[in-house]
């Protein structure tokens, strides 16, 4: 069991180091190549289309037809063979559909690597965090690759803004494809006849009629909105606000993360799962309020940017660790991984989708006509509009979520329906 631990654990750095590699410095790249607000806005979309478009229908695959790693395997090889033509891309009219393409490869993996861990372990609460901390990890490599350690190396002061982060994930995706085939066996369980339902993951809808977790599913919808602007704007925020090596500094949202991650085992037992999602919520307000305030002017402002850069990750694993957790406890066996597909295209698809759309709108809104001490946008307006989506989605849920139970009752759908 340690070294079936241990290969998960890998599976789980390389897969969030894949990430966070194009992500994070994305907005620093495509400024420097002059796309437009809007432009910017539609590619960091590309994750959250192509999450409508096919998690779920993958996750149905790996649930009735293939075993779940060599789905895994062969959807990050051909990210990679796509992320290297994007590289060699400059127009946002060839970039942004070969953007969308891969994206369309690589989404799928996020409910395919958690679907190989839930399968593979004895213990969800205590040995998931375990696991998926490596992920975390991973995103943290990444960064301070990007950030701090490959920069002095290749004599460059800054590599975000160039092509070389999409190089290393296309590598980073070759080298995770190759070594899912060595993971442990995930093999299909769905059973029972095929029909139009089954072939597009509509099963995994019957979940919906359980009030907790469609209560679950909305909230995570409404609050994956209010997220997306930390995506799409914290790493120019902090970089116009004058607070250098942004993407390096941003990787201390995941060493939060590492310690939130840590402390679910003992918060889920403690206090179930209402209240730590509860306190995902409270985490991601008090974030946007830190970015409101921060800035480099002295101490005091400067620790609200870092505050705020915390907070990020302990919100992140607060609540969507947590809700990987309760999905896999609510839903029947036959349909787990096609549950996390579900999840998948309503957070990442569209939540972050509308989300990025409202990004885009507000970058048109909010834009300062004259640039003022290096900021064009207006950043006050941009995170308190983040601050009270955030407020809001969570008064929803603490009225609405009835899940009081530390034991989760799966949802009973029969594996033919």
């Amino acid at each position: 069991m340690k070294r079936t631990h241990l290969k998960l654990s890998v599976m789980m750095f390389i897969e969030w180091f894949i990430w966070g590699a194009w992500f994070v410095p994305l907005w620093q790249y495509l400024n420097k190549l002059g796309f437009s607000p809007s432009e910017i806005a539609w590619s960091y979309s590309s994750t959250a289309i192509a999450a409508i478009l096919s998690p779920v229908l993958v996750g149905v695959i790996a649930d009735r037809y293939f075993a779940a790693q060599k789905v895994l395997a062969w959807l990050l090889l051909a990210g990679g063979v796509l992320m290297g033509f994007i590289a060699l891309q400059t127009e946002f009219s060839s970039f942004f559909p070969l953007l969308v393409v891969y994206a369309i490869t690589y989404m799928p993996t996020v409910a395919l690597t958690n679907s190989i861990a839930f399968a593979n372990i004895n213990d969800t609460e205590k040995d998931f965090p375990r696991i998926r901390v490596l992920g975390t990890l991973g995103w943290i490599a990444s960064g301070l690759a990007i950030g701090f350690v490959l920069p002095p190396m290749l004599g460059m002061s800054n590599i975000s803004d160039s092509n070389l982060p999409l190089w290393i994930t296309a590598i980073a995706s070759f080298a995770l494809g190759i070594y899912s085939f060595w993971l442990p066996d995930t093999p299909a369980k769905g059973k029972g006849p095929v029909d139009i339902k089954a072939l597009f993951g509509l099963n995994a809808l019957g979940l919906l009629k359980d009030r907790s977790f469609a209560i679950f599913a909305l909230c995570s919808f409404l609050f994956c909105m209010p997220l997306a602007f930390y995506y799409q704007f914290a790493n120019g925020y902090l970089t116009q606000v004058g607070l250098p090596n942004a993407t390096g500094w941003m990787t201390l949202g995941q060493v939060s993360e590492i310690f939130a991650m840590l402390a679910l085992p003992f918060l889920l037992k403690r206090f179930g799962i209402k209240k730590v999602l509860m306190l995902g919520f409270v985490t991601a307000a008090i974030r946007y309020v830190f970015f409101i305030y921060g800035g480099t002017a002295d101490v005091w402002a400067y620790s609200m940017l870092f505050l705020g850069i915390l907070l990020h990750g302990v919100s992140y694993d607060f609540y969507f660790v947590t809700g990987y957790i309760y999905v896999d406890k609510k839903a029947p066996p036959h349909m787990r991984t096609a549950a996390q597909g579900l999840i998948t295209l309503i957070c990442q698809g569209l939540g972050s989708f509308i989300g990025n759309w409202l990004g885009g709108r507000a970058m048109t809104t909010f834009a300062l006509s004259t640039p003022k001490n290096g900021m064009t946008f207006d950043w006050f307006a941009v995170w308190g509009v983040g601050a009270a989506m955030v407020s809001g989605v969570m008064l929803l849920f603490l009225l609405f979520f009835r899940e009081r139970s530390k034991t989760i009752t799966p949802v009973s759908i029969p594996a033919s329906s």
